[in-house]
């Protein structure tokens, strides 16, 4: 299962947009602030998206990460991790059993908390992306991908290796 960071991944504001020479969308917009992601990414994640092979990592609300298109209405994923770990989504809503599996074995809700949680219901295995930006926030067993210019390419390497996986 890859875990991206998308506050430090992935989106990029409109000044970096324009010295960019590929296609790009507009996947957010708060106020006067936007975001733009290329258009090979945005396609390369829903693809992920789909496959239930990438769970969207954010330090945003619920009401922040509402902003992000891409994963309300494009590729809205089974599981969302918001506020550093202290929210879980299961499509697209609060998970209920993850607030009574934290109450069960009386823990706060963190990053760890939430890994462990979903390694228990999913049988997950980590992957990483960006490597620097995980480096002092997970202990969990996990692979990582460093920061890569065209994350596209990237996200397309992760759903070939998953393809072998499950065809293997």
């Amino acid at each position: 299962m890859l875990l991206i960071d998308i506050d430090h991944s992935l989106l990029f504001d409109e000044t970096a947009m324009k010295k960019i020479a590929v296609p790009t969308l507009l996947v957010e917009r708060i106020g006067e602030e936007k975001r733009f992601m290329t258009m090979r990414t945005h396609l390369r994640l829903k693809r992920l998206v789909e496959k239930n092979a990438l769970i969207p990592f954010t330090s945003r609300t619920f009401e922040g990460f509402r902003h992000l298109e891409l994963f309300q209405i494009d590729a809205k994923p089974k599981w969302s991790i918001l506020e550093s770990g202290r929210t879980l989504l299961k499509d697209g809503k609060p998970d209920k059993r993850y607030a009574n599996w934290l109450r069960q074995y009386e823990e706060n809700p963190s990053l760890e908390t939430v890994l462990r949680y979903l390694e228990e219901v999913e049988q997950f295995d980590w992957t990483v992306y960006p490597a620097e930006a995980w480096e002092k926030r997970i202990t969990r067993p996990h692979q990582t991908i460093l920061r890569q210019e065209d994350e596209a390419t990237m996200l397309d390497d992760v759903f070939k290796q998953m393809n072998d996986l499950q065809q293997g």
